[in-house]
């Protein structure tokens, strides 16, 4: 293995031996050679021009300062030699937006004012001047605060110092002028349930200014703590872990006065490195639907802006409110949440039921559709991959997608015996008729097989005659999976009364199945007790798994012996949970109570009334107050690349969404509830899970609503998968995203685009291509699934 040097390293050594030349000469002249980050710096993501010296998203350098000649480094104080002033941290506060003020450091030697290069780590926090000069300029972005470290360099030696951004803001009202608020801002009363809702996350949108001065005085100095009246949040929940990139989320509230007037949202980091207030009116929308004042979204820059900042266990996040009613106001109440230090990518894969995308299904009078949908990290709305309008041979459901974004696989709604592949490209979905049929077929990871529920291991696209494998002895596998290396299978034997997730080895050179060992076992419990819907993460050492407590109850003619217990199902009454289990060593089953919601999670105080069905039985009757929330958790899939020393699992659930969906929990099939005019609760969401967490510990952490989802329709089976990956040159956000592995910036514009290898042998940077941990630049990353990872969390 050939060793590598880290980029920022590479741009000092270059900067200083700038600088020595000129020095030499005693020419302090500048050449303009390009800011480090800019050229040299690798993948920034949303950091803007600036480089990332070796944590995942622009996070500090963890090698300390370079010395190529051995001479000093740091910090220290010297009255002769290389100096650079000031020494001192320097803290500025920057108004959002803004890009000033400066700070300016002064390099001398001996004294004397010299010419040196200039490196800066966070270019998403700020630029440094170009070049080689004298004195170094230090410009805030005005969208990230932070810590940026700023080097300088001369002669082999080199000086570390700190500038502490603290970015401030403060708004009345939205910004219709703000292309990120507009979207946020509803046209009508039909965009606010058209596609994804109002900014991918529902509710009634980003309210008006405030122009009652005695609100605003309200606001800043409450009557009350809001216990007195019930205030409390529905959405999000406390201590949940967030990513970077995905859209801003709603904040729903609660209270026994019912309604409001105005709000105030504050959100600050814990460092001081942010911190905006917002002061709202009620949405002008309201007035068209009668609605109460229950719930408001942060604004989209804003939320960009403070998760872009805020950055793991070290700097969280904490947001306030405090609501105003009749010129009084109470609060604040507060929750604080943790930003994982990694900006997710991919696509999002699943199945709905009810889509407007597609419409193929007619039912007592109601036209609606079944199909595979897709949400691009960041989208507001999905799109539609597989079916169309036409008949119920057009409806395209109960899919599986390859880890790699590559393939998927899915059945026709007319004749589920017959299933389709589709290859997947950045331009659209191939399809290709399967010559065999498989539901929920575990997909390789390069997607060029599946092993369907029968045992068979089928070729991909077009599953021709099965391949020939060795060690399957099972007839019926549940819901197989693949591990994300390819080395392993988890199944969920179903036939007869098999309560067991077991996980085989799996040699693709041979196609042999090996190693039985069974991690989850039910055997001997109630009988509608099981394992199902195994999903590996990412590191290939744990997985999830669905824990069935309830089978789905009124299935005419079925009983437990004959299979209903096995089926698996998320409707009619179906209650589950999302649990964990290790592969090394003794395995210890752990019921992931935060990902649940146990404990937590709200519920109405007085039931919802609304009547349905579900294959023709009665279910609008089932805990119309969502009282047992933290048992409708379902189909669990991992995100196959991990961020910020987590594992991301989206699953199924049917609880309540804030005060966006609160219909019955079953009320989710389009046939027999109306779902023209309400919310169904049967949606995605996703959660974090330690990837360093101790076997038998809960390692999960609250979820989130997946933004982007249609909000009229029943959504579920979510598979987050690798984009399907672009070719060299074409633009990039991050290294996962390139079929070769490598996101850097164009040695002309600086714009990141896809290539075949880091500059000049460098190191690779995090969810960039890796073989080992050691081609990673942060050497505290692992390489997990060829890609340098943070292996846990920080």
């Amino acid at each position: 293995m050939i060793a590598r040097v880290p980029r920022t390293a590479l741009l000092l050594w270059f900067s200083i031996c700038v600088a020595a030349l000129f020095s030499a000469c005693g020419d302090n002249a500048s050449v303009s050679e390009g800011n480090g980050g800019s050229n040299f710096g690798g993948n920034a993501g949303d950091a803007g021009s600036g480089g990332n010296a070796g944590t995942e998203s622009g996070g500090t350098s963890n090698g300390g300062t370079l010395n190529i000649d051995g001479g000093g480094s740091g910090g220290t104080s010297q009255t002769q030699g290389f100096q650079v002033t000031p020494t001192d941290q320097q803290v500025i506060q920057v108004p959002f937006g803004t890009n000033a003020p400066t700070v300016s450091f002064d390099a001398t030697f001996n004294g004397s004012p010299v010419g040196v290069g200039w490196a800066v780590d966070r270019g998403d926090i700020g630029s440094i001047t170009l070049g080689t000069a004298e004195t170094g300029v230090f410009t805030p972005t005005g969208k990230v605060g932070g810590l940026a470290k700023i080097t300088a360099g001369l002669n082999g030696e080199t000086r570390e110092r700190e500038v502490l951004v603290q970015l401030t803001g403060e708004q009345n009202g939205a910004d219709p002028n703000n292309p990120e608020q507009a979207g946020q801002i509803p046209t009508d009363v039909g965009s606010l349930t058209e596609g994804g809702g109002i900014g991918g996350v529902g509710g009634d949108g980003l309210g008006g200014a405030v122009t009652d001065t005695g609100i605003i005085d309200a606001l800043g100095m409450p009557s009350g703590n809001g216990s007195a009246e019930g205030l409390k949040f529905l959405y999000p929940y406390d201590n949940t872990v967030f990513p970077r990139g995905i859209l801003a989320p709603i904040v729903s509230w609660d209270w026994s006065i019912g309604d409001a007037d105005a709000i105030q949202l504050e959100l600050a980091t814990q460092s001081g490195s942010f911190a905006w207030k917002g002061t709202f009116s009620r949405p002008a929308i309201l007035v068209q639907t009668g609605g109460k004042f229950i719930r408001h979204p942060i604004p989209q820059d804003v939320w960009k802006a403070a998760t872009n900042t805020a950055g793991g266990n070290t700097d969280r996040l904490t947001l306030k409110l405090t609501v105003a009613s009749g010129g009084q106001a109470y609060g604040p109440i507060a929750q604080t949440w943790t930003i994982a230090p990694a900006r997710l990518s991919g696509i999002i894969y699943y199945n709905s039921y009810g889509t407007n995308l597609a419409q193929n299904l007619t039912q007592n009078g109601v036209t609606f559709g079944g199909a595979t949908l897709s949400i691009r990290v960041g989208d507001s709305a999905p799109k539609l991959v597989a079916g169309a309008t036409g008949g119920t041979s057009q409806c395209r459901v109960c899919h599986s997608v390859a880890a790699d974004g590559s393939r998927l696989v899915t059945q026709h709604g007319d004749n589920s015996a017959i299933s389709s592949s589709y290859d997947l490209t950045p331009t659209g979905a191939t399809e290709t008729p399967m010559a065999i049929g498989a539901e929920f077929p575990g997909m390789y990871p390069d997607g060029s097989m599946a092993l369907a529920p029968n045992g068979n291991l089928l070729p991909l696209p077009a599953a021709g005659a099965p391949l020939v494998t060795t060690g399957i002895t099972d007839s019926n596998l549940g819901t197989p999976a693949f591990s994300p290396d390819g080395k392993l299978v988890v199944l969920n034997p179903g036939g007869g009364t098999g309560q067991q997730l077991v996980v085989m080895d799996f040699d693709q050179s041979t196609l042999t199945f090996s190693n039985r060992r069974v991690v989850a076992d039910d055997t001997g419990g109630a009988m509608t007790q099981r394992p199902g819907w195994g999903a590996f993460l990412p590191d290939n050492k744990s997985l999830v798994y669905h824990w069935q407590t309830t089978a789905t109850p009124n299935q005419a003619g079925a009983t437990v012996a004959d299979g209903q217990g096995a089926d698996l199902r998320t409707r009619r009454g179906a209650r589950a949970q999302v649990w964990w289990t290790n592969l090394d060593g003794n395995t210890s089953v752990t019921h992931l109570d935060k990902l649940n919601g146990v404990g937590y999670l709200p519920s109405l105080p007085t039931p919802n009334g609304l009547a349905c069905e579900a294959d023709g039985y009665e279910v609008g009757s089932i805990d119309r107050t969502h009282s047992d929330d933290a048992n409708y958790n379902y189909e669990p899939t991992v995100n196959p690349i991990p961020g910020g020393g987590y594992a991301w699992v989206v699953f199924t659930s049917r609880r309540m969404y804030g005060n966006v969906a609160t219909i019955p929990p079953f009320c989710s099939d389009p046939r027999w509830a109306d779902l023209k005019n309400n919310i169904t609760t049967k949606k995605l969401w996703v959660a974090a899970v330690d990837l360093s967490a101790a076997p038998g510990t809960d390692a999960s952490h609250p979820a989130f609503y997946l933004p982007g989802q249609e909000l009229l329709a029943g959504n579920s089976r979510g598979f987050w998968v690798l984009d399907p990956c672009r070719a060299d040159g074409t633009s990039c956000e991050s290294g996962d995203q390139c079929c070769n592995g490598f996101c850097q910036p164009n040695s002309s514009s600086g714009e990141l685009e896809c290539s075949n290898k880091p500059p000049g042998g460098s190191c690779s940077q995090v969810q960039e291509k890796c073989e080992t941990a050691a081609d990673c630049c942060d050497k505290t990353n692992e390489c997990i699934n060829g890609f340098c990872a943070q292996g846990g969390p920080r």
